[in-house]
């Protein structure tokens, strides 16, 4: 028999949770009975926070705002969990931002923006959810938004491409820590939301060409799945349209010597 994370009463932190997949996120744990802490750039967020207060009950989410880039406020947004609602449950880390091509960033700022982001953001907030879990006897899921695309190359996004493939690696490098603190992530393709909406992804992008778009409710769907199944532990759950969802096949921490072997072949 599987066992079962409850979220009913746990505390969530979602980074870039006001908007597209971060929001839904945030409104499906709030309905579970999870409380919520929702960080954002934009203090509009706030609304957001009084949405969800006003549809499952008073003080079941806040917002914070944040740059997850800035270190020193994304672990002030992390500590409100149990500052505010008094434990540390789940941590999200979906804030992520699309790079430009090459071409586009002559001064290269755009793709180390990127890669703060998506990339050192995420190890940053991870670390930082690791160590308050060390520190107690509480219990702690990780789960890393990722992409498909961190498995197939992207000339118009290249350095996102290479951040979703970093925090895949990471999700998979931290699977030791289970059963305490499970680390897993998601890996959709396309998701039909306004994150697509930039001059040179858009919805009619070449990669978008001959697949449906992903209902953020089926990518929301998974995230909840890896919460609760503590059989996940350092896995990636690939989601692409009009297929049933696929664990990633990529070695975890304890099958690196086989992989090793795989790779000297």
């Amino acid at each position: 028999m599987t066992l079962q994370y409850p979220i009913k009463d746990k505390v969530a932190v979602i980074t870039g949770g006001t908007q597209s997949l971060g929001f839904c996120i945030a409104q499906r744990l709030a309905r579970l009975g999870a409380k919520i802490v929702i960080g954002g750039r934009n203090p509009a967020g706030a609304e957001k926070a009084t949405e969800i207060n006003n549809e499952v009950g008073p003080n079941t989410a806040i917002f914070q705002q944040c740059d997850v880039t800035d270190s020193s406020a994304l672990h002030i947004l992390i500590d409100l969990a149990t500052e505010h609602f008094g434990q540390l449950d789940i941590l999200v880390n979906n804030a992520g931002i699309f790079s430009k091509p090459w071409y586009q960033d002559p001064t290269g700022s755009d793709s180390c923006t990127c890669v703060d982001t998506n990339l050192r953001a995420l190890i940053d907030g991870t670390n930082h959810a690791l160590h308050i879990w060390s520190q107690g006897i509480s219990r702690g899921v990780v789960i890393n938004i990722a992409s498909i695309s961190g498995y197939i190359p992207l000339n118009s996004t290249a350095t996102y491409a290479a951040t979703k493939a970093a925090a895949i690696a990471f999700t998979k490098g931290l699977s030791e820590l289970a059963p305490k603190i499970r680390v897993n992530a998601i890996a959709p393709s396309w998701i039909d939301t306004k994150f697509l909406d930039v001059e040179h992804i858009g919805r009619n992008h070449f990669t978008m060409k001959g697949s449906a778009l992903l209902d953020p409710q089926k990518v929301v769907d998974q995230v909840i799945r890896l919460i609760e199944d503590e059989s996940f532990a350092g896995d990636v759950i690939i989601i692409k349209d009009k297929e049933e969802p696929k664990l990633c096949t990529l070695p975890k921490a304890h099958e690196t010597m086989e992989a090793m072997d795989w790779v000297e072949d």
